[in-house]
């Protein structure tokens, strides 16, 4: 799933050049912000709906440095897949762009061009090692050349693509690292004050730190197979039951590759975060008890729970450094706004109409 990602938020010129990224500080924190409107200064040459243009075709054009269809067809494609992955359902499965996600992307492939540009005024001197060193990283997440190749044209890109994006990206992170970060300060007083306006926030429901041991059984499986991988899961539960390292159970036969290597560890979770039938067992534990056999969708299941945590509110000192985080990325995110919106102050920028 990295490795997709990865990929896509390339494809799409996501902004990952705009500094260290933060985690919001908190449930609900930085959603909802409304995109950037497109400024009225640019000029639009409208495309009537349905026109056709090549790959090569310009669909913007910034200071005279084209952005071209291909370019486009790559962002709007990452954009759908992430618009799907955060909303699902929500908007009725939306698989095609609308007018105003396709302007919304051309613009922040305008910001992009805009903010590279700018960047190249004072080049990174290590950018072409930075580049080589991502370029290793990223490839070295799969596991032959074959599969690279693979995902690289489920993205429309290639080896030469991929590598031009990853350096534009090393050079506008150079910029706004150097130029726009060291600008950005957020004081002990704004940590406390977003504190004290936003307790409600910092609730936190009850919790349980569990280990589980799985046994996968596959969605459509006959009553065979379901009853040969409950024996298999009873068998371990017993040896569970008896003493046996639970953690070590969990590493020779779970068959959930996300716990399975540290012991089936699940880390504190609240009871809506798990399947239905995983919660109410686990919560029903007391710290140091094994469950029965617990049946879901993803097979038969063993649970120890290992602690528990009451509901409470968090306190100033566990939450200061994550909010003073956020903080300086809701900052870092107005600073980079106003730095492009200067940029379009000067810059001469053709976009065509959003029939694309």
């Amino acid at each position: 799933m990295i490795r997709s990602r990865t990929l896509t938020a390339l494809a799409a010129g996501a902004w990952l050049v705009a500094a260290p990224q933060l985690a919001p500080a908190f449930p609900g924190a930085g959603k909802g912000q409304p995109a950037t409107p497109p400024p009225a200064a640019d000029s639009t040459h409208p495309l009537k709906e349905g026109a056709s243009l090549s790959p090569d075709t310009p669909v913007a054009i910034v200071n005279g440095a084209p952005i071209v269809k291909a370019e486009f067809d790559r962002a709007m494609a990452g954009y759908l897949r992430q618009f799907q992955q955060q909303t699902g359902s929500m908007h009725g499965g939306v698989s095609t762009a609308n007018d105003q996600m396709k302007s919304d992307v051309l613009q922040q492939l305008v910001d992009r061009e805009l903010l590279y540009q700018e960047s190249m005024k004072t080049p990174a001197a290590d950018a072409e090692q930075k580049v080589q060193e991502e370029f290793a990283t990223y490839r070295g997440r799969f596991p032959s050349q074959e599969e690279f190749d693979k995902a690289l044209t489920a993205q429309g890109l290639d080896e030469a693509t991929l590598r031009d994006l990853m350096g534009r990206q090393v050079q506008v992170r150079h910029y706004l690292e150097t130029q726009v970060v060291p600008g950005i300060q957020t004081t002990d007083e704004e940590v406390r004050k977003f504190y004290d306006d936003n307790l409600d926030k910092f609730e936190v429901p009850e919790q349980v730190k569990a280990r589980h041991i799985l046994i996968r059984v596959e969605a459509g499986a006959d009553a065979a197979t379901r009853a040969a991988a409950k024996e298999k899961t009873a068998g371990i539960q017993k040896r569970c039951a008896a003493g046996e390292d639970f953690a070590a159970l969990a590493e020779e036969f779970s068959e959930d590759p996300g716990s399975a290597k540290t012991g089936g560890d699940l880390g504190f979770f609240p009871k809506e975060r798990m399947v239905p039938p995983f919660a109410e067992a686990a919560f029903a534990l007391e710290a140091g008890q094994i469950s029965e056999v617990v049946e879901t969708r993803f097979g038969y299941h063993i649970i120890q729970t290992t602690e528990r945590k009451a509901a409470g509110r968090q306190e100033f000192d566990e939450v200061k450094e994550p909010i003073a985080n956020y903080l300086r990325n809701q900052a870092l995110d107005q600073a980079v706004k106003a730095r492009v919106a200067s940029l379009r102050e000067g810059a001469k920028v053709d976009v065509m109409g959003p029939h694309m």
